[in-house]
This record gives C-alpha cells, sequence and structure tokens, in this order.
C-alpha cells in the first residue's frame, strides 16, 4: 500500500486534520519525509557498520582466546563482505516498517490468556539475549533523541489527523529503525552469535545521527508550517534532562536557545553572522512577497542555519532586474541524504554566469561588461578567488556575495598552507574553488553545517589524499581516482548538491576496495612485527632463566659460558616457536637445570648413580639443541673435555662437601701452572691457566639497566593513538611521508606504520614515536575534517576583534 492510500484509511474519520492539509499534500510530504529518513538511515548505519568492521578487527587482534578471535573474524567478514544484501534488506524492512505504521497496521498483541501452558517451551538464550539488546538500543535513543522525537510526533501527528500521536506509533520512532535492522539480520540467515555480535557492537556504537536526522525532518516540517509554532522552541533547546525539567518548572522563563553541541563535538558558528559583524553589520532588507514557485522567505527556508530570531540573511533582489536562470527562486530541495539547504546568497546573475563559465574552464570572456581574464581552473596552488575579487566582475557583487567570496577564498589560503596534505594533492582541490564557491553561494548553510554535501566531499578527497606521496606519481589509482571526481564535479555540477553525495559514495568504495587489498600486505607485516616481538620476548625469558640458575647455584665459568652463549638460544627458539606450554620449552628448561645440577657435589650413592645414568640422554639433548647453533668444533670439544672434568670432580666423595666441586680442579691446575712456567714449558702452562678460568665458579651478570622512559605529553599521545591515525613522518633528509597506523602487536604493543596499500612497513614502540614527536620528527595528522579546521581558522583570526561568535 503507498503512503497515500494508507492515509486515505488514516484519515477518514477526522475531518478537520483533512480540512488543515489535504490527504494528497500529507502523502507527499509524509513520503518526502520517509525518502529522507531512510536514505540518511542507510549512510549512518553504513558508517557505523565500518567502525564496527574496525572494532571487531581490534578486538580479534586483542584476544588470546581462540574461539573468540574467531567469532569477531566471522563477524567482520559478514559486515565487510556481506554489507550489500545486509543493507538491502534493511531498506526494504524500514520502508515497510514506516508504511505500515502510517497505515495504522501493527502487529498483534499477544493474549497470553489463551496460551496452553503444556507447549510452553524454553526459549534459546541468545534469541533473549537479541531481544534484551535491541530493547536496550532503542531505549538509549530514544533518550538521547527526546527533544527532536517530541517534535516530531506532533508533525507526523498532525498529517496522519492524530494530533496525539505517541512515540510507540510513529511511523519514524527508533523502534521502528532497530526492529528493521534487527529483522534484516534475521532474514540475511546470518548465525545467531554473528547477529548478536553485530547487535552488541551496535548497542556500544553512538547513533547520535539519528537525532540530527529528526532535526532536520523537524526543519523541514517547519519550513512547511507542519510543525505548530508552539513545537518549534523545543528542537531549538537541546539541554539536558535536569534543563528541561526547569524549563516545565517555570515556563515562563523559558526562552529559545542555541542548540549546544552534543559532549565532545566541535561546536558549530555562524561564519556569515560573525563576517557581517566584522564587516559593520549587513542590514536586514525587506522580504519580497511568496508567490507560486517561490520558497518562503530566507528566515524560514533556512531556518536554523543562520540562528533562531531574526538572525537569519536577507534573501536579496537586485532591483529592477528579474530573476535569472543563474539565480535560484529559493531554497534547493532536500537531497535524497536528507540534507536540507538554507537560503540562497547568490542575487547578481551576471556572477551566477561567470561562476558557471569560470568551471567550464573559460577564460577572457564578457558577462554584462564585466571583463573575465583568469582561468578559473588553476594549476598548482593558486587562489583564483582572490582573481575573482580583483575583477571587474568580483566588484559589482553585493556586499554579501562578496562576504562569500572572501570567506571560501580564505578557506583555501588555509588548504594551501597546511602542511597535512601532499601538494599534490592541495593542487587537486585548488581546482574547486569554484564549484564550492558556488555552493557556498547556492547554499548559505554552508557555513553553519559540517554536513553540507560539498564540504563533506572536500574533507572525504582531503582525507583520502593523506594516502598518495609525490613518489607515487599521478598514475596512481588513488590520485587517478581523486583527479577523476575532481573533473567529474567540473563538468557536471550545476546546482545539484546531491552530486557531491553521490561521488563521496563512489570514493568510499573505492577507499573500501583499496583498504581490503592491503588488509594481506598488513597482515604480511603484522605476522612479521609479531614473530619479531616474539623473538624479543623470547630473548629476555631466556636470558632470565639463564641467570637465574647461575645466581642459584654455584657453576663453573665454562658452563655458564656455554649456557648465555648457546643454550639461552635453544630456549628462545622454543619459547617464540611454541610458547611456554610447549613441550619443547618444557625439555628445553628440564635440559637447562640437569646441566646445572650435573656439576654439583654428588653427596650420596644414589646422585652419582643418577648422573651416570643421565649422562646419554642429556648429551643427545645438548647435541639436538645446539645443532643449529654456530658452534665451531674446537670449542665444542673444549667444552665437552670441561665437562668430564666437572662431572669426574662432582662424583668424587673427597669433594662431596665442598659447594662446588670444579673449584678444587681449578687449584690443581694452577699448581700445574705455576710448575710448568717454573720449567719453561710455556704450552703447558697456558693450558693450565685455561683450565684454571673455565673451572673457577662464574659470576651472575649485573641487571641491566632499564631504559630511562621520559614520562610526558608526547608519550601520553603516542600511547593513545588508535589504529586508522595518520602520522607525518620526516627522515634525516627531510622528506616527508604520511602514514596510518596500521595495527597494534597484542604482545609488546609495537606499532605498525603503513601506506595505504599496506606497504613501506614501518614498526616503532610508542616511546620511539613519542621522542620522535619531541624531536619533531613525527606529527599528528589533524583528525578534524579539512574544511572544519579552516573555519575554525578564519573564526580564530577574527577571535581578538570579535570575542564572541554567533553560535549556529
Amino acid at each position: 500500500m503507498n503512503v497515500a492510500a494508507a492515509l486515505t484509511i488514516v484519515n477518514a474519520p477526522t475531518t478537520d486534520a483533512a480540512s488543515r492539509r489535504t490527504t494528497r499534500e500529507a502523502a507527499k510530504i509524509l513520503g518526502d519525509c520517509r525518502d529522507i529518513a531512510v536514505g540518511r538511515l542507510l549512510l549512518a548505519f553504513g558508517e557505523m557498520l565500518d567502525r564496527v568492521g574496525d572494532t571487531l578487527m581490534d578486538r580479534a587482534s586483542r584476544s588470546d582466546v581462540r574461539e573468540d578471535q574467531t567469532l569477531y573474524l566471522d563477524t567482520r567478514g559478514v559486515v565487510v563482505g556481506g554489507r550489500a544484501p545486509m543493507m538491502a534488506e534493511f531498506e526494504k524492512r524500514l520502508r515497510s516498517g514506516i508504511d505500515d505504521r502510517i497505515a495504522g497496521r501493527s502487529e498483534p498483541k499477544p493474549d497470553f490468556s489463551k496460551v496452553d501452558a503444556t507447549k510452553l517451551t524454553l526459549v534459546d538464550t541468545t534469541a533473549m539475549d537479541e531481544s534484551v539488546v535491541t530493547g536496550n538500543i532503542i531505549r538509549i535513543v530514544e533518550n538521547q533523541v527526546h527533544d527532536e522525537l517530541q517534535v516530531l510526533n506532533r508533525g507526523i501527528g498532525h498529517l496522519i489527523g492524530s494530533p496525539d500521536l505517541e512515540t510507540d506509533r510513529n511511523p519514524l520512532a527508533p523502534a521502528v529503525i532497530v526492529d528493521a535492522f534487527a529483522d534484516a539480520l534475521k532474514r540475511n540467515k546470518l548465525e545467531q552469535k554473528i547477529r548478536f555480535t553485530i547487535l552488541k557492537e551496535l548497542n556500544q556504537a553512538p547513533l547520535g545521527e539519528i537525532g540530527a536526522i529528526y532535526a532536520d525532518l523537524n526543519r523541514h516540517l517547519i519550513n512547511l508550517h507542519v510543525v505548530p509554532a508552539g513545537a518549534r522552541a523545543s528542537i531549538i533547546n537541546r539541554g539536558t534532562p535536569a534543563d528541561r525539567a526547569r524549563g516545565v518548572r517555570s515556563p515562563a522563563a523559558a526562552q529559545p536557545q542555541q542548540s549546544q553541541p552534543p559532549p565532545g563535538a566541535a561546536p558549530e558558528f555562524d561564519i556569515m553572522a560573525l563576517f557581517r559583524r566584522m564587516a559593520g553589520g549587513a542590514p536586514a532588507q525587506p522580504q519580497p512577497p511568496a508567490h507560486a514557485g517561490h520558497a518562503p522567505s530566507a528566515a524560514g527556508a533556512a531556518g536554523p542555519a543562520f540562528g533562531e530570531g531574526g538572525d537569519a540573511l536577507p534573501q536579496i533582489d537586485v532591483p529592477g532586474q528579474a530573476r535569472s536562470v543563474w539565480i535560484p527562486a529559493g531554497p534547493l530541495p532536500p537531497t535524497a541524504a536528507g540534507y536540507v539547504p538554507g537560503a540562497p546568497i547568490i542575487a547578481t546573475p551576471e556572477l551566477g554566469e561567470g561562476l558557471a563559465r569560470l568551471q567550464r574552464g573559460e577564460m577572457d570572456f564578457d558577462v554584462g561588461g564585466a571583463l573575465v581574464q583568469f582561468s578559473g581552473i588553476p594549476e598548482g596552488k593558486h587562489n583564483v578567488l582572490r582573481d575573482l575579487q580583483e575583477s571587474p566582475l568580483g566588484k559589482r557583487s553585493t556586499q554579501l556575495e562578496s562576504m562569500t567570496i572572501e570567506l571560501v577564498a580564505m578557506l583555501f589560503d588555509f588548504i594551501f598552507d597546511t602542511r597535512d596534505l601532499p601538494d599534490g594533492i592541495k593542487a587537486l582541490l585548488a581546482r574547486l574553488q569554484i564549484p564550492v564557491l558556488k555552493a557556498a553561494m547556492l547554499d548559505g548553510a554552508f557555513f553553519a553545517k559540517k554536513s553540507h554535501p560539498s564540504r563533506v566531499l572536500v574533507n572525504a578527497l582531503a582525507d583520502a589524499g593523506l594516502g598518495w606521496a609525490p613518489s607515487m606519481g599521478t598514475t596512481d589509482p588513488l590520485y587517478k581516482k581523486l583527479e577523476q571526481i575532481v573533473h567529474r564535479v567540473l563538468n557536471d555540477f550545476s546546482d545539484n548538491l546531491e552530486l557531491f553525495d553521490e561521488l563521496r559514495a563512489d570514493l568510499a568504495a573505492f577507499l573500501a576496495a583499496e583498504e581490503a587489498a592491503a588488509e594481506a600486505n598488513i597482515s604480511t607485516s603484522a605476522d612479521e612485527v609479531n614473530l619479531r616481538d616474539r623473538r624479543q620476548i623470547a630473548a629476555v625469558v631466556a636470558k632470565s632463566e639463564v641467570e637465574r640458575r647461575v645466581g642459584a647455584h654455584p657453576v663453573p665459568h665454562f658452563l655458564a659460558d656455554f649456557l648465555r652463549r648457546y643454550w639461552v638460544g635453544a630456549l628462545e627458539d622454543a619459547h617464540a616457536q611454541q610458547g611456554e606450554d610447549s613441550d619443547a620449552w618444557g625439555e628445553a628448561q628440564s635440559t637447562l637445570d640437569d646441566l646445572v645440577w650435573s656439576v654439583q657435589p654428588k653427596r650420596t650413592t644414589e646422585d652419582r648413580k643418577h648422573l651416570v645414568a643421565m649422562l646419554p640422554s642429556l648429551l643427545k639433548r645438548m647435541d639436538a639443541g645446539t645443532r643449529s647453533r654456530d658452534w665451531q668444533p674446537e670449542e665444542r670439544e673444549r667444552f665437552m673435555s670441561n665437562l668430564v672434568e666437572a662431572h669426574a670432580a662432582a662424583v668424587k666423595p673427597s669433594l662431596a662437601s665442598v659447594e662446588l666441586p670444579t673449584v678444587a680442579v681449578a687449584e690443581q691446575a694452577r699448581v700445574v701452572a705455576q710448575q710448568a712456567k717454573a720449567a719453561g714449558d710455556e704450552v703447558a702452562a697456558a693450558k693450565a691457566e685455561e683450565l684454571v678460568v673455565a673451572m673457577t665458579a662464574a659470576e651472575p651478570e649485573p641487571e641491566p639497566e632499564e631504559p630511562e622512559v621520559i614520562e610526558d605529553h608526547y608519550l601520553e599521545i603516542a600511547q593513545s593513538l588508535e589504529r586508522g591515525t595518520w602520522i607525518e613522518f620526516e627522515s634525516d633528509d627531510g622528506q616527508l611521508a604520511f602514514a596510518k597506523l596500521a595495527w597494534v602487536s597484542p604482545l609488546r604493543g609495537t606499532y605498525l606504520f603503513t601506506n595505504r596499500q599496506g606497504q613501506k612497513a614501518l614498526s616503532m614502540s610508542a616511546e620511539d614515536l613519542a621522542e620522535r614527536f619531541r624531536n619533531d620528527l613525527a606529527r599528528l595528522v589533524e583528525a578534524e575534517p579539512l574544511i572544519d579546521r579552516a573555519l575554525s581558522s578564519v573564526i580564530a583570526s577574527f577571535g581578538d576583534k570579535f570575542p564572541e561568535p554567533v553560535a549556529a
């Protein structure tokens, strides 16, 4: 059933509602609201699934439980590889759920009084858990969007003839959205464990975008005079529940307030209002009367984008001049994704024509007597908007148009000056100066709304551009994709803001494919880092095991030297390759213990018999453990000769009471050395002195000094990095390169940085990265979107003169 038919049923008994707005009008508005909501929700849930995929990969890399790792990776495979059918089913269920509620259809509540108790069965716990999580998500969203939802209830209720519509009957309620998504997971026949894992991640994901969607729908309904005037204050007041309670207790004191950003979000400012203050103010001009084909006045059309209470930009008409094809009759229509544009700024037809021709690459042309002698598509980082300001065409602009040109010019000044982008990417973005200016001229909300399609696209291009380096050349696939998108904007953009959404989706699909291809390279590099980390950990553990034995039991120098130089390698191999729980590690440790025990004094007959019985196995294990070591034959022979001497001393009853029997061997060898020297036999003396050293008790090695760790904000920044963060590295010769944090070792926390293809891997510890930060050899790339940073820079440049910017 379509929306019009549904409204015919719902509105039939409500003649008063029908008199206020015809069924056909209401059906169209409801259909538009549904399409806006569905489009925006598909984008929001798509981005949410991207974050869920990253989170699941991170959880898998950090988990030591094989079952959990498998579940996380399988779920991520569904989120990434099965996205298309999942989102298609979500859209289908969402549209169906909205239409059913508009038509007044709902599933009947079960009558438990008629249930046959003998047929009751236990419910699967996972299914029960899914229901609990879904209900929890709905409650969280309803609490987060309380104010926007109350206003939307009144607007939708006004359309369907139910002025007192409650949330549980609202066709666009959070329950409809969340249930549609959960139902889509079921209908895709996913395993219960995977469905439950996705829903758990959704339960922890930020879902504030739903509130923004409701707010934009409310603005859309206000502009169409659907929402009663009494509901508007609720859209603006975004205070805490305590603030709302105070407003209820003291209605006389309640005043409309500027909307507050969510906690942790950067506030948006009405830059145009700030700029008008700088220029001395732009006097409001009388509004032309609304007529067929025209939208309401700018204040009503732009909605809250430029502030409430009369602070909206004036709709400017040039006296004595009819509107031309270059000047929009009113605000542009909402996009399919749900973006609601504000009132247009452009009012001079010649400027509109000139921008269109500049975007096409024309130069040396005349517009209404104004000669344009520069190109709108520059080569390199040239600000063509400064050329426009100085041209006869620019000087004919109205004050508001001139302000807009200046602001966009300042944005590109910032882009050209930032260190966070390669120059080649800046040159590509430079070609978008005229289209971005056109977008700002056609939609006065450009400066106030971070969600403006052209802003979001430029931000996405800049963010993607971090993955390109001049060494890759202009034939690199990413560069060619960015260049292709720029060309599409230059060729196709007129007044269709949806083009920016289409191109952003195209870029996102390209980057997703590249990222999927890069995963194999990242996995290979991660395996290498993981192996190296295991080796480093194994080396520390193996050395610690050897020194613990040498410190706890007296051993001759020759044996301590063997353990430190050769057997520590056998321990390290067993630990790194098979782990501490393996038989190989246990056997390597047993051999270590047996070697140390074999040179201790044997005080009982049983000990002597045990040594004799153990020797064949001990020698065999020693040979196997040192087979891959670089142990020279003469050195091996000398060691074995010393070991025979040590064992012979260990079993002598006369030495049973001494701490280390080989000390007696050393003393005897010292006497032999002295006698040989006296007899002039230097060879015999040297051999005896060598035996003295070998049989003397070894000293434990001193504890290694721990490297100094500088606890400062550089280390704090390094330790708090998240996967996907981009870093600008500077080499010794001053060359710059951008790399992103692709993986963090779960063993030692080693960072793996790669380029966008997952190649040119660079690994280091957080301490090493902090040291690079201190020496200005590494810098964090700003995470805030490029245009947002540029506007913040504009605000800062006016901060001294205008310390209190107008909040949007």
